[in-house]
């Protein structure tokens, strides 16, 4: 999907099956992806839901794990603002060859130290010599992918489980 055209990831975990994550844009920009991303998952006492994104790549810019509730602090997401994703992320031109960043981005439901994941997505892009942008369609993550992924916050957060 590249546009505004609805892309829906459909959540199979017992709890909220049923529900969805929703790519609702994803664009090509001049220098990377601008992505924004919703959900339908209620909250749940004693529990809430995150994002968390791990980015691979062979540019400039994160070499491994974010983990980030991009911008809304806990009063605004008890006010029921903050319940989408949004990215631009960007990558300047290489001198040559090609630079590539690919992203996972899961909807996690966080209780004290465990975390579990929900629903994933997959996307990414490419940026060439001469200034190109290829954009990778967002898909769902490979089983090799989510071990990848699952890996990277269990390394930088030894303290929590993510399940």
């Amino acid at each position: 999907m590249l546009g505004n055209r609805l892309q829906v990831f459909k959540i199979r975990v017992a709890r909220h099956k049923g529900k969805r994550v929703e790519v609702t844009r994803y664009l090509k920009t001049a220098s990377g992806v601008e992505i924004q991303v919703k959900y339908n998952v209620p909250s749940t006492v004693g529990k809430q839901l995150r994002w968390v994104q791990t980015v691979s790549e062979n540019g400039s810019f994160y070499k491994d794990c974010e983990m980030r509730t991009y911008g809304y602090t806990d009063a605004e997401l008890a006010a029921g603002r903050g319940l989408g994703f949004y990215d631009k992320p960007s990558e300047s031109k290489p001198a040559s060859g090609r630079t590539w960043i690919k992203f996972i981005l899961a909807l996690t439901e966080v209780r004290g130290k465990k975390r579990t994941s929900s629903s994933c997505d997959r996307r990414g892009f490419d940026r060439l010599a001469n200034g190109t942008v290829l954009v990778a369609p967002v898909r769902m993550p490979t089983i090799v992918e989510m071990g990848v992924h699952g890996q990277a916050p269990k390394r930088m957060y030894s303290s929590y489980r993510f399940t």
